[in-house]
Formats: structure tokens, sequence, C-alpha cells
């Protein structure tokens, strides 16, 4: 019996030494992606090539034309569900955004009281897409990669440009055109595609909706497809450096059921690095 116990003992210790590796691995391998996105190029100043509801949005932003920044981070308390129908839960997370590239590294963690139970890191780094879940930190759920994802990836770096003012003023990937009165598209180009995302600002300049058509999904039985997608933004203020959108919202067009929100958050702090 005390053989057996021992046994048992050695195996938990030995599990949990694995776990503990694994999950340090993990977090490096978030290190060196936010680490890549440091060695992105600077912005530059393009505020001349955009259209002026654009430019306008991002100087009342506090962006600096020319300004040489690198990246924008911040902090995000939001909630998430990570399939259709499904219930949401509260996830923190940390984001770094490139600022004269596209790139950007999200690292969320859901807990369960004091235990954090799962790990997801979504980047788009080096025109790669990378999205990995983890148990624990270090237990593989999910992992994918490829063409589609890069795509997608894409499409949500142009979808948060109201939190990284001064990518529009300096990123030279980025292309823009007027399509309304309040409504302004801007694209970028990928191996998978060029990624689309429309605008609509309100009367007083602020950016306050978003739409894409054909962002790369998976339905509700796990199958690849494409959806339309939507957002929205609001609650602006002056957090650190920038005046941002507090708010933010998204979620896909489901044939069957229509608009349905997978994400909500706020953004709690804000800094902008060269």
């Amino acid at each position: 019996m005390e053989t057996a116990a021992a046994v048992f003992i050695l195996a938990a210790l030995g599990l949990a030494g694995a776990q503990t590796v694994a999950a340090a691995r993990f977090r490096g391998r978030i290190l060196k992606l936010a680490a890549r996105l440091h060695d992105t190029p600077a912005t530059r100043r393009l505020e001349d090539r955009l259209p002026p509801l654009v430019a306008d949005f991002a100087r009342r932003a506090g962006a600096e034309p020319g300004a040489g920044l690198r990246l924008a981070s911040f902090s995000q308390d939001s909630e998430l569900r990570l399939r259709k129908g499904g219930r949401f839960a509260r996830t923190v997370a940390w984001q770094v955004v490139a600022l004269g590239r596209a790139g950007f590294l999200w690292d969320a963690r859901q807990s369960l009281g004091p235990v954090q139970h799962l790990r997801v890191v979504d980047a788009y780094v080096g025109a790669e897409g990378v999205l990995e879940a983890r148990l624990f930190g270090s237990v593989p759920l999910a992992r994918m990669s490829g063409r589609d994802l890069a795509l997608g990836e894409a499409f949500r770096y142009l979808a948060e440009l109201p939190w990284a003012p001064d990518a529009i003023l300096g990123n030279p990937d980025l292309a823009w055109r007027v399509t309304g009165p309040d409504r302004v598209e801007v694209r970028l180009a990928t191996q998978g595609g060029t990624a689309r995302v429309t605008f609509r600002f309100d009367a007083a300049g602020d950016i306050v909706g978003m739409e894409a058509s054909g962002r790369p999904a998976r339905d509700s039985a796990g199958t690849s497809t494409t959806l339309d997608w939507r957002g929205t933004f609001g609650d602006y203020r002056q957090i650190g450096p920038r005046r941002l959108p507090e708010y933010g919202e998204v979620g896909y067009v489901w044939p069957d059921t229509g608009y349905e929100p997978y994400f909500r958050g706020r953004i709690r702090d804000y800094h902008v690095a060269p």
C-alpha cells in the first residue's frame, strides 16, 4: 500500500513538472511573438494619403504623424464565448499591436476561481496567423494556422484600428477608400486574399461601427466557412496618451440566427512605444 502511494505521488509530481515545463515553453513562444512585433518597422508620415474623415479621427485621438512608433499595448477586461450560442466567460487579456506594419498579439486568460484554466493566444505576426488554446497554459486544446487563419487575423487587425490610431496615420500596408458620406473602407493584402473592413462614423467623426463580408470562420459543426462580421465601438475617452473607444463588441452574422456577438470588452490602459 505504501509503495502504491509513493508511485502515485511520484507520478503526480512528474505530471506537475511536465505541465510546468510546457507552460513555460508556451509563455516563451508568446514572448518571442511579441519581440517579433517590436522588430517591425516604425510608423511613417502618411496622413496626406488618407481620406480627411480618417485622418481627422486619428489626429483627434492624439496620434503623432511621423513619430516613429512601433507598438501600442493595452490590457483588456472582456467576455468571450468560444462557440455559437455558448455561454460568455470573463476573460482578461494583454494585447500588443504593431503600428508601422500589420500585426498583433492577443494573450487571453480565463479562470475558474483562483485557478487559470484556459489560455488563448491569437496573433498575426510576419503575415502569418497563430491561434492556440491551452488548458492550464500547458495542455494543448486547439492549434490553427494556414492561409485562411492568416486572412482572418488580417481582418481582425483592420477591425481594431480604432484602438491603434497611430497605425491609421502611419502604416503603409493599409489602403483606404471612401464608400459613403459616413463610411470608409480599409484594405490589407495577404497571401490568402484581401481583407476588407468598412468603418461607420457618427456625426462627431468617431468610429462607431465596423462591418465586413467573407471573413474565414468555423460554423457550429466546426466546418470552415465564411461569414459576414459586425462590430461596434463606443464610450470614447482619454486612455493614457490617446483618446480611444473604451468599449468594443464583435460578432458574426449567422445564416439562421442573424447577428450574434462573441466578444465584448473594455480596454483599461494604453501605451505606445518606439
